[in-house]
Formats: structure tokens, C-alpha cells, sequence
């Protein structure tokens, strides 16, 4: 008695072939998906973490402007002579207090002068008084600020409208400021999102490219004021 012995034929080696073909492109394609997926959420991570680092940062700094000295009391929160509305903004303000925004420490009070600009792509922040700048974020493609001034003499406070730095005059009141940051980063490339239109504050932006921006902005209501302007 003899035992017939029978393997896969071609037919049935090509069709199991396909199917571990499929599924490997199958398997090779959730792998890049997921990869993208994971390196957009780290671009955005690290693009929010920015963000809000520097728009907390500044609010801190600003919410400190006008701040006088115990015989001075409040002064003008905005030194106009270096405030100006370009392509991008310039954001100088002054208070009395015992550090800088470049991280310059006083014994006593000091009439501190922060001035934020931003160059190439980097927002930094220089001190007047020592000449020292720092850079805060890179990627800003554009700084926009607008001057919440209350022109209307009733005694009491409140902003009647927001306007650019060529409409402040050293009449101005000046009770809030909002700022706003475009920032990109070049870690991650987007599938279709060129000729897109970002407004930053009354400024729009238009872009060519698939970069990853976000804006961020915030409104701080100044803490100091000459009440008898009011």
C-alpha cells in the first residue's frame, strides 16, 4: 500500500502570497498613519506650549504697566516714542518694579521700560534701561497690538474702543491691551492647507505653504490709571 503525499499547488501558493501582501501593506499603512498622527500632535503640543507661554508671560509683564512709584503714583502705561504699528507691531511699556523682562534684578524700584518687537521670526522682549534683550518664541510671523482707550469723560472706567499706536496721542487713556501672535512651525507639513487667510487681530495674514500656525491672543485690562483722566 502505497501513501500519496500532496503539497499546495502554484495557484494556491500565489493566492496566500497576496494575501500576506495585502496585509503587510495594509499593516505598513496604519504604521505611517499613526506616525503622522503622533508627529502632528507633537507639532501642535510643542506649538500650543508656546503659545501660551508666551501669552502668559506678556500678560503678567503688561498687567504691571502704569505702575507708579509711592511718590510718582501712576504713570503712562505706554512709551509711545517706542510703540509703533509696522508690519509688525512694537509693544513698549513702563511701570516702576525691581525686574526686567530681560531678567534684570534691582534692590530697590526702578522705572523699568520693556519694549517687544519682534526679529526675523523671533518676538523678543529688550530693557531699556540695560540694553539687555531676550528671546521669547520663535516661528512669529506676525505681532499684532491694539490700545483699549476710554474717551469717554464719566468717571468711570471701561474701554469705548480699541485702536492702532498712530491713533494714541499723550492724551490717551489707555486701560487695556490685546495682543496677538501668529506663530508656525516647520516640524510638521499639512495635505492642503496652502492659501489659507489668518486674521491677527485687524491684520490678515495670507500664506502659500502647508505649514502648521495657530493664533493666540489675549486682552489685559491694566491695573493702573491716572483716575483723574477717567
Amino acid at each position: 500500500m502505497r501513501n500519496s503525499q500532496r503539497g499546495f499547488t502554484l495557484v494556491e501558493l500565489m493566492v496566500a502570497m497576496l494575501i500576506g501582501l495585502i496585509l503587510m501593506l495594509a499593516a505598513v499603512q496604519l504604521f505611517l498613519t499613526n506616525q503622522r498622527t503622533f508627529a502632528l500632535q507633537q507639532a501642535l503640543a510643542t506649538l500650543h506650549e508656546d503659545g501660551q507661554m508666551v501669552t502668559r508671560y506678556m500678560t503678567a509683564d503688561i498687567r504691571q504697566a502704569g505702575r507708579g512709584s509711592a511718590i510718582a503714583g501712576a504713570i503712562p502705561p505706554v512709551v509711545l516714542a517706542n510703540t509703533s504699528d509696522d508690519a509688525n507691531d512694537t509693544l513698549s511699556i513702563r511701570y516702576w518694579g525691581t525686574s526686567t523682562c530681560a531678567g534684570d534684578e534691582f534692590a530697590g524700584e526702578t522705572e523699568i521700560q520693556n519694549t517687544y518687537s519682534v526679529d526675523g521670526d523671533v518676538l523678543q522682549c529688550r530693557s531699556e534701561l540695560t540694553g539687555t534683550t531676550v528671546d521669547l518664541v520663535s516661528g512669529v510671523e506676525s505681532f499684532q497690538v491694539l490700545y483699549g482707550i476710554d474717551d469717554d469723560d464719566n468717571g468711570r472706567l471701561g474701554v469705548t474702543r480699541f485702536v492702532t499706536a498712530s491713533n494714541l496721542d499723550d492724551d490717551s487713556v489707555i486701560v487695556a491691551v490685546r495682543f496677538a501672535l501668529l506663530l508656525s512651525t516647520n516640524t510638521f507639513t499639512q495635505v492642503g492647507a496652502a492659501n489659507q487667510t489668518y486674521w491677527v487681530l485687524d491684520q490678515a495674514s495670507n500664506t502659500n505653504d502647508n505649514l502648521l500656525r495657530r493664533v493666540y491672543s489675549a486682552t489685559v485690562q491694566l491695573r493702573n490709571y491716572n483716575w483723574d483722566e477717567v
